[in-house]
């Protein structure tokens, strides 16, 4: 199953090129580090790894803040 990440607003790192965030990965685990990134606070910036196939979001940050 393929995966992306997505984000209300621009994802940036300063070690991951830009196309790390738009790229599809075949790994959620993959994809989740790599989102992670894309975030200075994952707790307040929500960040989320959707199914590339479905759109279904299978993990967002914002779950992790409970």
């Amino acid at each position: 199953m393929p995966f992306r990440i997505e984000a209300d607003f621009p994802l940036e790192s300063d070690w991951l090129p830009p196309d790390a965030f738009t790229q599809v990965y075949v790994s959620a685990t993959e994809a989740i580090d790599v989102a992670l990134e894309g975030v200075e606070d994952p707790a307040f910036q929500e960040v989320r790894v959707v199914d590339a196939e479905t759109g279904v979001v299978v993990w967002r940050s914002t779950d992790e803040a409970d």
